[in-house]
């Protein structure tokens, strides 16, 4: 054996060589071949917004199988994997949730001289200074009374009570005659002007009216803290000054004096504020 090992050693160290480079190549060709795993596709910032942000009103939009399906196959065509139940849950409701606009509140507030509400059957409070006045006379019943301190003359101050009429009464009912678009304040003051009897008043511009302080040389808290005088159009106390009444043919208009916050001339249920 030794002697043909010997005769053929170069022939034999050639097959192994050659076997060797061929299993080589075979072992290395192999692993070439081999594909790698798909990467997955890594999640975006934008993506993960998307789920934080629709993730409170999942569980008060209801979600359809037809939905969720054809969020998965998007979700997936995206990311190139298989979205998860939640996932697919969340970019559904992303989808088609809308997002309701925000509702601009109703205002409740009062028009800008803090008037209370005016029922629907009375008239609306009106700005002097966007009246017409018109040369049409119309004729309206006017009359001025301090009864109510008449009565209680006792009560107050000597001063006062010499300056009360008798029964309280400064100007008698009667039917005089304005111009359309007058208020209650012009034909008061017209009409005191022509019978010769004292008025004072102040503008107050917060309410855009005149405020009667005094008629008849009778003021406002000569007979107690809660003493002045008020108005009536048609057995109606308006809760809006005088100059933003506008006089209709016909109304009967009373000025009382009150001792008591109107509750001494049958204003019980007036209502001065909202």
């Amino acid at each position: 054996m030794l002697p043909f090992i010997k005769k053929y050693k170069w022939i034999l160290l050639a097959v192994v060589a050659v076997a060797t480079v061929l299993t080589i190549a075979f072992v290395s060709g192999g692993k070439l071949t081999q594909q790698p795993p798909a990467a997955t596709a890594p999640v975006t910032t934008a993506s993960t917004a998307a789920t934080v942000d629709t993730a409170a009103v999942i569980s008060s939009a209801p979600v359809s199988s037809a939905s969720t399906t054809a969020a998965s196959t998007t979700a997936a065509a995206t990311s190139g994997t298989q979205p998860s139940a939640a996932t697919s849950v969340r970019a559904t409701v992303s989808a088609t949730t809308a997002v309701p606009a925000a509702t601009t509140p109703v205002s409740t507030a009062q028009d800008p001289y803090q008037t209370a509400s005016v029922p629907a059957d009375k008239p609306q409070p009106a700005e002097p200074q966007t009246q017409e006045i018109k040369e049409e006379k119309h004729k309206c019943t006017l009359s001025v009374s301090c009864a109510a301190a008449w009565e209680r003359r006792e009560e107050w101050d000597t001063a006062v009570a010499e300056e009360l009429p008798e029964n309280g009464i400064i100007l008698a009912s009667e039917q005089v005659s304005f111009n359309e678009g007058e208020s209650v304040f012009d034909v008061l003051k017209r009409v005191c002007k022509s019978r010769a009897v004292p008025m004072e008043f102040t503008a107050t511009p917060l309410y855009n009216t005149a405020y009667i302080e005094g008629i008849g040389n009778l003021y406002e808290f000569d007979c107690g803290s809660g003493s002045g005088w008020m108005y009536k159009v048609n057995g109606w106390f308006p809760n809006y000054g005088c100059s933003r009444y506008t006089v209709q043919d016909g109304d009967v208009i009373e000025w009382l004096y009150t001792c008591n916050l109107g509750r001494d001339i049958g204003g019980e249920n007036i209502k001065y504020t909202d």
